[in-house]
This record gives C-alpha cells, structure tokens and sequence, in this order.
C-alpha cells in the first residue's frame, strides 16, 4: 500500500463542545458539522456517539465522543486521554488492502466490509490507521 494522502484526523475527546470552542477560537477551525450514532454491540450493549467533523484545507478533523456505554475510543481515553486515536486514508479496495495488510502483520481491530478497517502497524510508532472506501 503506498499512501498518498492523510484523508481524516480522528480525536477521541470527553467534551465535543468544549474542544470545538476552544479550537475554533485558538486556531480558527471551522465550520463544524455534527452528526450523531448510536446503536448496540456485539453483546447487545447500547452505544451513542456524538461527531463533528471540520476541514483543515483538504483534511478532515473528526472528533469523537462517547455519550453512552463504551465504543472503540473509550480504551483510548482510558489509557492515553484524550488525542489524537487514527488517521485515515481512502483506499480503492478496502478488503483487500486489509487483507494485504493482516497477512503483512498489522492487527485487524475492525472491519465493516466493503466500508472501513481499522488496523494496528504494531511495532514502533504504534498507530491505528482506518482504511475507507472511496466516496
């Protein structure tokens, strides 16, 4: 896989509010789109996120909060704070790029077919990277 662009900053934060608030006077970021989601996991345990999303020139920003019960970014939180928790990169084949990438050693977090992966390089420098379909 060669990367040729970062596509999306994902932050895992504990107030969307107040970080929106902050960046967009500190740095000027903005404006900013909100969405929210929710449902349940695998054990049945309800989930609610709140988004939002602004550009940094052709960068995404996506903030991330949990609301309610505990996502992907709640370990996150709990071990390292808040921060930044992935970068993201369009790919035109988001299965067999993981595919690639799992038979290559990065561990698979998730995977939504056809959609998204996260993925863990391991080694130094450790980070999660989120490959997406291409819009």
């Amino acid at each position: 896989m060669q990367v040729k662009s970062i596509d999306h900053i994902s932050y895992a934060v504990t107030d969307i509010d107040k970080t929106i608030e902050a960046w967009s006077k500190l740095y000027g970021i903005g404006p900013w789109t909100y969405r929210e989601n929710g449902g349940a996991d695998v054990k049945g345990r309800s989930w609610k996120i709140r988004m939002a999303f602004a550009y940094v020139g052709p960068i995404e920003i996506e903030l991330v909060q949990c609301v309610e019960g505990r996502i992907f970014q709640s370990k996150f939180l709990d071990k390292w704070g808040e921060g930044v928790h992935h970068l993201g990169f369009y790919v035109d084949d988001v299965d067999a790029e993981t595919a690639r990438l799992t038979g290559e050693g990065a561990k698979l977090l998730i995977h939504d077919p056809g959609k998204f992966a996260y993925l863990d390089a391991g080694g130094e420098g450790g980070a999660i990277f989120e490959l997406m379909r291409k819009r």
